[in-house]
């Protein structure tokens, strides 16, 4: 098997089709893609890449981008992403640990080098632009086993060390089909707009085409976008909660939505539905899970808000059901989840295997979610990160409510519970009046994850405010 067959199949199906826009210049259509693909495989067999070796990918966001994925996908050769931002000794520990046989990049990436000294030892760089000068395109989906690495992605993790996530080949096929499932990616044939880059490799499964939003939002690209012609207009939407609200700045735009999938399980309700009220015919489905597992559980997002506004939440905490393909269980250190999409055990992190893996006796791999999942009889809701107590994300959900606001968190400082959050300046007395078990209120500016902007990065809002020694 290899999972590159899937998206073979459909560039035969639809070679002309575009397989990735980013902009009226950017773009590639099915054909083209498979057959950059080729000459990126010619060159490098030439270099003797083999299925089983790796190579350091540093690109930023460009259709050669998913050329060079393919064609390594194709011959069985991992591709290894890292964080730009990653410290350097980390990057030296994800280098020395993966050991790449090629540094694939452009300019920048030669920069990056010069400060990493275990970049300098891999035996070959390579300019991306040279991946594509043969003349011949020669490409070729081999047979590999299944648990083959396809693609590594290295982030912090928790513990302060790096942590590679492997997407074996065989997860990357089971991944779509968990996706197509819940999505319904394939019943759909026009663009979907999406947010996030790698979900353009489930869109090329699909025979999708993916309309790629630029991580920094630029106001032309998006322009550019509401301006396609009808029959290139994204039918779907594949986004997050704050995404949401930048599309609400524009008026009239994306009417040929038929459905939209929101991820995280932190989104307000008044978000959902305001956007009820722009795409009264769309489809919406709110969906849970995370980078290792996606997806674990799935919701329609109408139900989804009367189900949690009927509880009195603020956030849309209802997740629906889990997906068919996972199965779960809930300990004391929250939800655990196992299924052929759940990522096995992390590359080079022997902390975070420990905290958020477990093998079974049939040599299963469970998850940590690290969230609280409680079922009742409607289905899943989310209850809090595992370490917040659970009546402390209840009196959050109070709060919110309250303050019409989900810019605030509880904290358990030295001199007991503080509430921090934007826009509570002249509010204390009120606040403190209604919930006297809070004891201080501290004016910050909140801070989101980085990779899930619904979820509050509490140390990080902490520090900018100069709170952290609470």
């Amino acid at each position: 098997m290899n999972c590159v067959e899937l998206f073979t199949q459909k560039a035969k199906e639809h070679p002309e089709r575009t397989a990735i826009w980013l902009s009226p210049t950017e773009q590639i259509s099915f054909a083209e893609l498979l057959h950059q693909g080729g000459k990126a495989q010619v060159t490098l067999r030439k270099m003797n890449l083999k299925a089983g070796d790796s190579l350091l990918l540093l690109e930023t966001l460009t259709p050669q981008l998913y050329a060079i994925i393919c064609a390594a996908l194709g011959m069985g050769v991992s591709v290894i992403l890292v964080e730009p931002w990653m410290p350097v000794t980390d990057i030296e520990h994800v280098i020395n640990l993966v050991k790449p046989k090629l540094f694939v990049t452009r300019w920048w990436g030669y920069l990056w080098g010069l400060r990493v000294s275990s970049i300098r030892h891999i035996p070959r760089w390579m300019h991306v632009t040279n991946l594509f000068k043969e003349s011949t395109s020669d490409f070729k989906a081999e047979s590999v086993d299944p648990q083959i690495p396809g693609i590594i992605t290295f982030t912090t993790g928790t513990t302060g060390k790096p942590k590679g996530v492997r997407r074996n080949q065989g997860y990357l096929v089971d991944q779509y089909h968990a996706l197509d499932h819940s999505l319904g990616l394939s019943k759909h044939d026009g663009p979907d707009m999406t947010l996030f880059a790698n979900f353009a490799l489930a869109n090329l499964a699909a025979g999708r085409t993916s309309v790629i939003v630029n991580p920094k939002w630029k106001k032309t690209q998006l322009e550019h976008i509401f301006a396609l012609p009808k029959e290139q207009q994204p039918v779907t939407l594949t986004t997050g909660p704050a995404f949401l609200l930048e599309l609400f700045k524009y008026q009239n735009i994306l009417p040929e939505l038929k459905s939209i999938h929101v991820g995280g399980a932190l989104t307000d309700t008044w978000i959902f539905k305001e956007a009820f009220k722009r795409w009264p015919k769309s489809q919406f489905l709110h969906l849970y899970g995370s980078s290792e597992a996606e997806p674990v559980a799935h919701a329609d997002a109408r139900e989804a808000v009367s189900f949690s506004e009927g509880k009195g939440y603020f956030q849309t905490l209802f997740v629906g059901h889990p997906a068919s393909e996972i199965q779960s269980k809930f300990e004391d250190t929250g939800l655990w989840v196992t299924g052929p999409h759940v990522c096995p055990e992390y590359i080079g992190n022997a902390e975070e295997n420990k905290k958020n893996k477990h093998k079974d006796s049939e040599g299963h791999v469970w998850h940590s979610m690290g969230d609280r999942i409680v079922s009742d009889e409607k289905g899943w809701w989310y209850s809090g990160r595992s370490q917040q107590s659970l009546e402390d994300f209840e009196l959050e959900q109070q709060v919110y409510a309250f303050l019409k606001s989900s810019k605030a968190f509880l904290h358990k400082s030295r001199t007991g519970l503080c509430l921090v959050g934007e826009n509570l300046s002249g509010k204390e007395l009120e606040i403190r009046k209604t919930f006297p078990v809070i004891q201080a209120v501290h004016e910050a500016k909140i801070i989101r994850d980085r990779r899930h902007r619904a979820r509050i990065d509490r140390l990080q809002s902490l520090k900018k405010a100069g709170l952290h020694d609470l």
